[in-house]
């Protein structure tokens, strides 16, 4: 393949990565919009007395009584809808930031270094080389991602390939930060709020969200979402304009190292 095939590939690749993220984001936003209107519609069919069965009247019934119980519980169903859309938003960004470091390692490996770890499963037993390399760089990737804060991870596209274009203000960085210290509550401790997060946001220079230790964040977690959504997006969208604006001279680099 030449380079301007290589070139055309790694581009597509990157579209693909963003085109993806993007989907998931629009998937989140029906799955919302569909639990409101259901919502709504349960409401209007009670204020009109409209049921076309007493089958209809039961089922309307049940669901407000349900709605209520859960409610009472100190967690409302869209509290939970508002959880999923969280842990899911900022998911969907870091499979973005994975699929991007994944296919500048896969078009151009030298940026890999010279030592590597290779699974010997892989390349002794079942020689299977493409599956190898598949995981030398998965794991790569995994090293970045899972390990370091966002900050340090978006960085790492100006340290590992030099792309500089990439201009994230530190507003944003610390957003997203303080974004994914929310939802590891949501995920690891029923989003309420710990000593843990409460020396961790000391870290940030200005958090936007001000939580007691003992506190939910539940009252705050539509806000969140949408700080999330509108971040994520405008971040993603910098990262791959940035990627693609550099792919020349990523290629360039890599065929000269």
């Amino acid at each position: 393949m030449n380079s301007e095939n290589i070139i055309s590939a790694f581009e597509n690749a990157i579209e693909k990565a963003f085109a993806d993220f993007d989907r998931r984001l629009k998937q989140q936003e029906l799955f919302q919009v569909q639990t409101k209107v259901l919502t709504e519609i349960q409401s209007e069919v009670v204020k009109a007395d409209y049921y076309q069965s007493e089958q209809m009247k039961n089922i309307s019934i049940s669901y407000k009584e349900f709605y209520e119980q859960l409610k009472g519980t100190g967690r409302s169903y869209e509290n939970i809808i508002a959880e999923k859309s969280l842990v899911d938003t900022y998911s969907a960004f870091e499979k973005f930031l994975s699929d991007c470091f994944y296919a500048i390692y896969e078009f151009y490996p030298k940026y890999l270094g010279e030592l590597i770890q290779v699974n010997t499963v892989d390349f002794l037993v079942d020689s299977d080389i493409e599956l190898c390399k598949k995981n030398v760089i998965e794991s790569k990737v995994r090293s970045i991602i899972q390990p370091n804060n966002i900050s340090v991870i978006i960085d790492e596209f100006k340290k590992s390939f030099n792309v500089n274009k990439i201009d994230i203000s530190d507003d944003d960085k610390s957003l997203l930060y303080e974004v994914s210290l929310v939802r590891n509550l949501v995920i690891h401790n029923n989003s309420i709020v710990n000593r843990i997060y409460k020396e961790t946001v000391k870290k940030i220079k200005n958090p936007k969200y001000d939580f007691t230790e003992g506190d939910t964040v539940l009252y705050q977690l539509d806000a969140v979402l949408d700080d999330a959504k509108n971040t994520v997006t405008r971040v993603s969208e910098k990262i791959k304009k940035s990627i693609i604006d550099d792919a020349s001279r990523l290629n360039h680099h890599h065929s000269n190292k």
